[in-house]
């Protein structure tokens, strides 16, 4: 039971830290691994400030057991700020785009 309550507990803050800010999403990692910017060094990246996306556009790689997983926006509007560095390990649920709705 307490695991349940706990389960919980991280989601409802989660999801009023989200709400904090009126207009704003957030791409969030949907597993722990690399976060890659572009599909290899020599590309460009998939997504940088003032980019517009919508809910299936591809905005990063998350490189994880080996396998290259391409991570969707699953947000609609204009991302202001890219929150994770290239390369560097990401946890579950970690913020690693900060998108303007819309």
């Amino acid at each position: 039971m307490a695991q349940n309550a706990s389960g919980s507990v991280p989601t409802a803050s989660a999801g009023t830290k989200t709400k904090d800010e009126d207009g704003i999403g957030y791409v969030k990692s949907p597993m722990v691994g690399t976060f890659y910017r572009a599909g290899s060094p020599e590309s460009k990246p998939y997504a940088e400030n003032g980019t517009q996306v919508v809910e299936n556009t591809v905005v990063c790689i998350i490189e994880a057991m080996k396998i290259m997983n391409e991570i969707q926006a699953e947000v609609k509007g204009s991302v202001i700020e890219v929150l994770v560095e290239n390369g560097q390990p990401v946890e579950y649920g970690q913020r690693l785009f900060k998108v303007k709705l819309g």
